[in-house]
């Protein structure tokens, strides 16, 4: 979705959790550079739902703070039923709903 839209966006694969600020996906599109933790969720009842705890956005900041040269942003991004959800991370843990509109668009 992210190259559809222009932007240069690779997924790191790690199969567990890092002690390297790694991001699950990273893009760059002019000036910009995202690092995203994504998360996907399927809703049987109810809401669907995904927390990011603080830690993890720091890692996010980490992997972020050598690019001066950008704007930088951490974001999470949350999939449910065929849709995406981005709610910018600044600082704490962040929660994501499915009812939830975007804080970030590509």
């Amino acid at each position: 979705m992210l190259r559809d839209r222009g932007w240069a966006a690779w997924r790191i694969p790690t199969s567990a959790s890092s002690a390297e600020p790694l991001p699950d996906v990273v893009a760059v599109k002019g000036s910009q550079l995202v690092a995203f933790e994504v998360k996907y969720r399927t809703k049987n009842k109810g809401h669907a739902y995904a927390r990011v705890e603080k830690d993890q956005i720091e890692k996010l900041s980490a992997f972020l703070a050598p690019f001066a040269l950008y704007e930088r942003r951490a974001v999470v991004a949350l999939r449910v039923r065929g849709r995406w959800i981005f709610k910018q991370a600044t600082g704490g843990a962040v929660s994501v709903r499915d009812q939830e509109e975007n804080e970030w668009s590509p």
